[in-house]
C-alpha cells in the first residue's frame, strides 16, 4: 500500500509540494512493515522546477490571452461560431493563467492563503482545466461541420447555438468540478507546513480512484479522440482539394492535433501510472520517485498549451494578425 499527501493544482495529486516521504507497506511473511520512502530530493527539485515554470506560464499565457481577449472584442461585432468558441477558450485560459501565482508561491513554500482561497482557488483551476479542453473540442467539431458538412449542417453551426453550447461546457465543468469543492481542503502536516490538497478521508479511497479516472477519461482520452474523428474528416476532404489555402489549412489541422497530443499525453500517461500507483500494482520506492519527478515535468508542458492557443487558434489568421498590428499601431 502506497499513499502521499501532497497537492495537485488540478483534479488529483501533485507534487506541487510534496512531503519528504511516503509509507509503504509490505507483506514480509505473516506480517505487515512500514518503510519509509524518503522524497526530500523530489520535494527540493519542485520547490525550484514548478516556480519557475508556473511564472513563465503565467506571464506568457496573460500576454497572448490578453490581446486576443481584446482583438475579439474590439474587432469581431459579428461573430462566428468558432470565434464564440475561441473567445471562452480565451477567457478559460484567462482564469486558468491567474491561479497559478498561487500555485507558484505554494511550490516554493506552502501553503499561506487560508482554508477559503484554497477551496476557491481549486475549484477555478478546476473548472478552466475542463472547459479549455472542452472548447478546443468545439472547435474541432465546428471544423469539421463546417468542411466536412459545409451545406446541410449550416443550420448547426448558428452563432446562437454556439452560446447556447457554450454554456453547456460551462455548466458541465462546474460539474466535473465538484469534488474540488467538498474534499479539498488546508491540512497541518507534522512538520508544521500547510498543505491545500484533496482529503478523502481514510474511508473513500473509491471516490479517489473515480476522481482520478475521470481525470484521465474527459480530460484527455475523449475529446483527443473526437479531435483526431473530426481532424481526420476534414484532412481527408482537404486532400482532395488542390488549391493553396486549403493545403495550409491542412497543415493547420495537422498542427492542432500534432501539438495537443505532445503536450498532453504525457502528463495523462504519467497520471495514469499514478493510478497505478493507488491500486498497489507499482509499490516501488524509486518508481514512485521517478513518477513523481515526471508528474511535475509533463504537468508543466500540459500547461503550455494555454500559452499556445492564441498562437495556434488565432494569430496564424491574418485578419487577427492585421488586428494585432492595429492593436500595437494604436498604442
Amino acid at each position: 500500500l502506497a499513499s502521499t499527501s501532497y497537492h495537485r493544482p488540478i483534479s488529483t495529486d501533485n507534487p506541487a509540494n510534496m512531503t519528504n516521504y511516503e509509507y509503504q507497506y509490505l507483506e514480509e511473511e505473516d506480517y505487515i512493515q512500514f518503510v519509509v520512502c524518503t522524497k526530500e530530493n523530489v520535494r527540493a527539485f519542485g520547490k525550484v522546477f514548478l516556480p519557475v515554470l508556473y511564472t513563465i506560464v503565467f506571464l506568457l499565457g496573460l500576454t497572448g490571452n490578453c490581446l486576443l481577449f481584446a482583438i475579439l472584442i474590439k474587432y469581431t461585432k459579428n461573430k462566428k461560431m468558432t470565434e464564440v468558441y475561441l473567445l471562452n477558450l480565451t477567457v478559460s485560459d484567462l482564469l486558468f493563467v491567474i491561479t497559478l501565482p498561487f500555485w507558484a508561491t505554494y511550490a516554493a513554500s506552502q501553503w499561506v492563503f487560508g482554508n477559503a482561497f484554497c477551496k476557491i482557488i481549486s475549484i477555478i483551476y478546476s473548472i478552466n482545466f475542463y472547459s479549455g479542453i472542452f472548447f478546443v473540442s468545439c472547435m474541432s467539431l465546428d471544423k469539421y461541420l463546417e468542411i466536412v458538412h459545409a451545406w446541410s449542417n449550416k443550420n448547426l453551426r448558428a452563432p446562437r447555438k454556439s452560446f447556447f453550447i457554450s454554456s453547456l461546457v460551462w455548466v458541465l465543468s462546474i460539474l466535473l468540478s465538484i469534488p474540488e469543492c467538498i474534499f479539498v481542503q488546508v491540512q497541518d502536516l507534522h512538520n508544521g507546513r500547510q498543505v491545500c490538497h484533496l482529503n478523502y478521508g481514510p474511508h473513500h479511497f473509491n471516490w479517489k480512484l473515480l476522481f482520478q479516472f475521470q481525470q484521465i477519461l474527459l480530460g484527455f482520452f475523449l475529446p483527443f479522440l473526437c479531435m483526431v474523428f473530426f481532424y481526420s474528416r476534414v484532412a481527408c476532404v482537404l486532400t482532395e482539394l488542390r488549391s493553396t489555402g486549403k493545403k495550409k489549412a491542412l497543415r493547420l489541422v495537422v498542427t492542432l492535433v500534432v501539438v495537443f497530443f505532445v503536450l498532453w499525453f504525457p502528463y495523462n500517461v504519467t497520471l495514469f501510472l499514478h493510478l497505478l500507483q493507488h491500486l498497489h500494482v507499482i509499490k516501488d520506492c524509486e518508481t514512485s520517485k521517478h513518477l513523481d519527478y515526471a508528474l511535475q515535468v509533463t504537468e508543466c508542458l500540459a500547461f503550455i498549451h494555454c500559452c499556445l492557443n492564441p498562437l495556434l487558434y488565432a494569430f496564424v489568421n491574418k485578419r487577427f494578425r492585421l488586428h494585432l498590428k492595429k492593436i500595437f499601431g494604436a498604442v
